[in-house]
């Protein structure tokens, strides 16, 4: 967001111009383009941001079903190490869903 090119647009504001109506108008929807422009590019940013947490959440998510495994599984369940190939492998297919989405 630093190398921002909507920076230099309002840096060459200053610059004395001969009034013109048509200059004016157009002046005015370049500015309100420019903003929703920005808003945009800011709410990526975030986004893109947030995405990182979201993965980190999702393996600490996966580590602690392999730790609890035994908490999870039904007493007909088969041994545990399939109980706990089922579920991660449930949870890798949920994560593979949100990120298509």
């Amino acid at each position: 967001l630093i190398q921002d090119n909507s920076f230099e647009f309002e840096k060459r504001r200053n610059e004395p111009v001969k009034y013109q109506r048509e200059l004016w108008n157009k002046t005015v929807d370049a500015m309100k383009r420019v903003e929703e422009i920005k808003q945009k590019r800011q709410a990526r940013f975030i986004t893109n941001r947030l995405k990182k947490s979201k993965e980190l959440q999702k393996a600490e998510d996966i580590k602690e079903v392999k730790q609890n495994i035994h908490l999870l599984r039904a007493p007909h369940a088969g041994t545990p190490k399939q109980l706990e190939d089922k579920m991660v492998q449930k949870l890798q297919e949920d994560v593979a869903m949100e990120e298509d989405s």
